[in-house]
């Protein structure tokens, strides 16, 4: 891998100056793009770990950019397409047995804990004020309800659907 070479070239160079550095530096990839869903396994085989970027992939999957009035309304993590995504990319590190989390907004809301779980996430980076709301919610659910939530979301076919999906399953802690 290209970053790798990179890498090992830099720490040489800080070697030969005498320069301090992190020399157990864990390298990571953001998952943002639609383009690095599709290639999570390949990207996991030279990865220590991924992180779910979920608003950037939430727009780019969904050509829908949240701040635009025009196409907001496109714009939500529930779609089909993007839960697909992020258990695609969750399966990828966890066949790799690399660690991954979610970041975002998405990854604090209580609707989405259930099937965040389910597939298989483990670690969170939520903002500092849900922490303990998100920690309370996980602690509240149970991995075979969560699968049989994310069986059902995951066969249907729109947003609204989904959310409508959750409401009715009510395993969030909303």
């Amino acid at each position: 891998c290209r970053v790798r070479e990179l890498i090992e070239a830099v720490k040489r160079e800080l070697e030969r100056e005498n320069l301090p550095y992190r020399k157990d530096m864990r390298v990571g990839v953001m998952i943002e793009t639609p383009a690095a869903c599709l290639i999570a396994d390949l990207l996991a085989e030279h990865a220590d770990f991924f992180s779910i970027g979920t608003n950037d992939l939430t727009g780019y999957v969904m050509a829908a950019d949240r701040g635009n009035a025009d196409v907001s309304g496109l714009y939500s993590p529930f779609d089909p397409a993007v839960l697909r995504a992020i258990r695609y990319t969750i399966t990828a590190a966890r066949t790799k047995g690399i660690p991954c989390c979610v970041c975002g907004e998405a990854g604090a809301d209580p609707h989405m804990l259930p099937l965040l779980l389910s597939f298989g996430l483990r670690e969170w980076s939520v903002a500092p004020d849900r922490v303990l709301a998100v920690r309370r919610g996980l602690a509240e659910l149970h991995r075979a309800d969560c699968d049989a939530l994310a069986k059902q979301a995951l066969s249907q076919h729109t947003a609204a659907e989904v959310i409508a999906c959750l409401k009715k399953g009510g395993l969030s802690y909303a």
